[in-house]
Parts: C-alpha cells; sequence; structure tokens
C-alpha cells in the first residue's frame, strides 16, 4: 500500500502534490479547530458566563447581606425599647395619659384589652380605645404622642369616620399594641 501510494505521488505534477499538501493541512488544520481548540472556545465562554453571574450573585449576596445587618440593628433597637417598658408600661393607664395629654380624655367611650397570643417569643398586648367626637387635629395629637412614646407602642388598625350630625367631629377607633419578651 506503501509502495502504492509512493508511485501515485510521483505520478502527480509539482502543481498537484502542492495541492494535496495544501489541502492536508487545511484539513488537519480544521480537525484540530474543531477538536481542539473549539470545545475549549465553548467551555471559555461558559466559564465567562458562570463567572458573570457568580458576580451577580455576590453583588445580591452583599445587598442582603447590609440588610440583614440593619434588620438586625433595628430589631435590637426594638427589643432595647421593649425592655425600657418591660414591668414599668400599663397600656390602659398610659393611654388613659395620653388621651389626656391630647385633651380628649373625655371623649373615650371605651377601653377593652385584647390578650393576643405569644408568637416567636414576644407577648403582645393590645386594647381597642374608642373615641367619639374628637376633632381632626386632637387625633392627630393622640397619634404623635403614642409614636413619641419612650415604649414600643403600635398602633396596628385605626378606623375613622365623621359624625353623622357634625361632619368635622370625628368617631376612630384605635388599636394599640405593646410587646414584651416572654
Amino acid at each position: 500500500m506503501k509502495t502504492m501510494l509512493r508511485e501515485r505521488w510521483a505520478n502527480l505534477a509539482g502543481r498537484e502534490q502542492l495541492f494535496v499538501v495544501g489541502g492536508s493541512l487545511v484539513a488537519v488544520t480544521g480537525l484540530l479547530f474543531v477538536l481542539l481548540v473549539d470545545p475549549m472556545l465553548e467551555r471559555l465562554d461558559v466559564l465567562d458566563r458562570q463567572i458573570a453571574r457568580q458576580r451577580r450573585a455576590m453583588g445580591e449576596l452583599a445587598l442582603v447581606g447590609a440588610q440583614y445587618g440593619a434588620a438586625r440593628a433595628r430589631l435590637a433597637q426594638i427589643e432595647q425599647r421593649i425592655e425600657a417598658g418591660k414591668g414599668t408600661l400599663s397600656l390602659l393607664p398610659y393611654l388613659e395619659e395620653a388621651a389626656a395629654s391630647a385633651h380628649v380624655r373625655d371623649r373615650i367611650v371605651s377601653m377593652q384589652s385584647h390578650p393576643l397570643p405569644s408568637a416567636q417569643g414576644y407577648k403582645e398586648t393590645a386594647v381597642e380605645l374608642r373615641l367619639d367626637g374628637v376633632l381632626y387635629s386632637q387625633l392627630l395629637a393622640l397619634l404623635v404622642t403614642l409614636e413619641d412614646s419612650p415604649y414600643l407602642l403600635h398602633v396596628t388598625r385605626l378606623q375613622i369616620k365623621p359624625r353623622f350630625e357634625a361632619a368635622h367631629l370625628l368617631e376612630a377607633t384605635l388599636l394599640v399594641s405593646t410587646y414584651e419578651k416572654e
């Protein structure tokens, strides 16, 4: 077989031999590219996409970490306010004092305590406060007093409606909650 190939090679003209050698080089180069270089380039593209995805994930993780740190700081602040009121805050008398400072104590229709079930190590105590015939400015003053309280108070529900006979006077129902650690 070798001799037959050598005879054919010898029978080819110089120009034909050049074409065969050139074609063989192109075929070998093409095979090398298809078998070696192209898979490596595809792998590089996949790795570049993975790097970009991981960088985005790291950025998101840094953002979530910052949000977690802020949430932990907020939780520490809330727990500090809970501890400040521990044993010293009685919600019913405090709401009465707040209503007196906002000049709506005589407008209190009812105050009812609502003990709520404990959740995640915290005990919530709520008081429903009903007011009748208050002005908007008086109600706002009461809400500001509750917001500025040194204790952790949370107005979980607020319903306001104008009185039928005097639209400038309001009927309001507030559900005010406080929390204690168990």
